[in-house]
């Protein structure tokens, strides 16, 4: 059994245009690739901001990502660890503080597609051959889970970014609200 999914596999599903679409619906994170890290604060083209993207995808933190990327998180089981990225009040700390770095919390951005019943497709008993079918992820995919796992001391937190309904659904109880 698989413990990762290729680089090449996740570099063809998940390209530049993916992260730089889930920059945008982020709300309480931050990409740390620098060509999303830096988005607004400098004048660069979106092929620039591509280019950087590419050339920081390769870097030897993101290939030790992607060498044991797919782990469990209760309830959601197996997710695909997509890149690391920080909470928006750790930002300046990752900009300007070297020294506290490390200090911070891991957080990696995860994600999950499920077929058409509901399976899990990032899992550890799809085969390469399976992988390789999967096309270029869209980020409005009705299938697509995407979230952020924090380690912490405790234990990981996860915050749901996106999630199918029907996933929702079994993972999560339906609260009713009495009107009465």
């Amino acid at each position: 059994m698989p413990n990762h999914i290729k680089t090449e596999h996740i570099n063809r599903m998940f390209p530049f245009e993916f992260y730089d679409e889930l920059s945008e619906h982020l709300k309480a994170f931050t990409l740390l690739n620098p060509a999303l890290f830096l988005k607004g604060r400098l004048n660069d083209t979106t092929e620039q901001r591509k280019a950087l993207f590419e050339q920081s995808r390769n870097n030897k933190a993101n290939e030790t990502l992607n060498q044991n990327n797919l782990f469990q998180v209760e309830p959601f089981g197996e997710l695909l660890a997509l890149d690391v990225c920080c909470p928006n009040e750790d930002k300046e700390t990752v900009l300007k503080e070297r020294d506290k770095r490390g200090q911070l919390p891991l957080s990696v951005i995860v994600a999950q597609l499920y077929d058409s019943s509901n399976t899990p497709i990032f899992a550890s008993d799809v085969t390469e051959e399976s992988i390789k079918q999967i096309p270029e992820v869209l980020w409005d995919d009705p299938n697509l889970l995407l979230g952020v796992v924090s380690f912490t001391q405790e234990e990981p937190r996860v915050a749901v970014i996106k999630i199918p309904k029907q996933i929702e659904g079994q993972l999560f109880e339906t609260i009713q609200e009495d009107n009465d």
